[in-house]
């Protein structure tokens, strides 16, 4: 799971000359972000890209009038317990890694009890917004290149297709243009959107796709028990609300 947050917010203005901004969760856990400047993309894939599945279309320019903030990395297990009180995770032993084994109504949850600290308002980033942030201006078929070997992967993304794969602490792989780390691989990320099987009659403002089609809820950046490809940056997965 990855968060984005509200710069309107008092809490944010102080920060307004900065490109990343903290907030304090309790026991001084800080949880930081990362600016992502308001602009145009084209969201999806083409036809011919490579790996490419039939969600993943048609592309379509989506425009942002306002920036938001991005989580750096993936929310992290000490994140977690700092606001939960408790570690749902499977993959313990370091709490800097991500958190997982939580579902799509999980982060509800955690979102409600971080914006009850008064900080500002946080919530999942809408799958345009996931998308925008991951490529940070690109247009290949991950936010380093097109890479299709996948020769690169292992420098920037926690992906091997290995199902033993563990998860591991965020931030040892490269950033990205815009300074996210694990945005691909290491876990999968919730987005706040339904999923769709198409991305026709998809909003073009950038604001999540809130008109249900069943009970499935979009995940985006593949995991390190995924093959490379599913790290793409049009890459799009799927599961029930309630599925950790």
């Amino acid at each position: 799971v990855n968060v984005m947050a509200d710069r309107t917010k008092v809490v944010w203005r102080k920060y307004a000359r900065s490109e990343t901004a903290v907030i304090m969760l309790p026991g001084d856990t800080p949880l930081e972000f990362v600016w992502i400047p308001a602009g145009s993309f084209t969201m999806g894939s083409p036809d011919n890209e490579q790996d490419r599945v039939d969600t993943e279309g048609p592309q379509h320019l989506v425009t942002f009038a306002k920036g938001f903030w991005m989580g750096k990395s993936e929310v992290t297990q000490v994140q977690w317990v700092a606001v939960m009180e408790s570690n749902p995770a499977f993959f313990i032993g370091d709490l800097n890694r991500p958190v997982e084994n939580i579902s799509w109504d999980d982060v509800q949850t955690f979102i409600a009890a971080v914006n009850k600290l008064g900080h500002g308002t946080v919530s999942l980033p809408s799958e345009a917004q996931w998308e925008y942030a991951y490529r940070a201006g690109t247009t290949t078929r991950y936010y380093w290149g097109d890479d299709l070997s996948d020769t690169q992967v292992s420098d920037y993304a926690w992906l091997s297709g290995n199902l033993f794969s563990t998860t591991h602490p965020v931030g040892e792989k490269l950033p990205n243009a815009r300074g996210l780390y694990d945005i691909a691989g290491n876990v999968w990320e919730w987005c706040e959107d339904w999923f769709h099987s198409s991305y026709e009659g998809a909003p073009t403002d950038g604001s999540a796709w809130v008109s249900p089609v069943g009970m499935a809820r979009v995940m985006r950046g593949g995991c390190a028990g995924n093959t490379p490809d599913s790290g793409r940056a049009a890459r799009r997965a799927y599961h029930a609300a309630d599925t950790r």
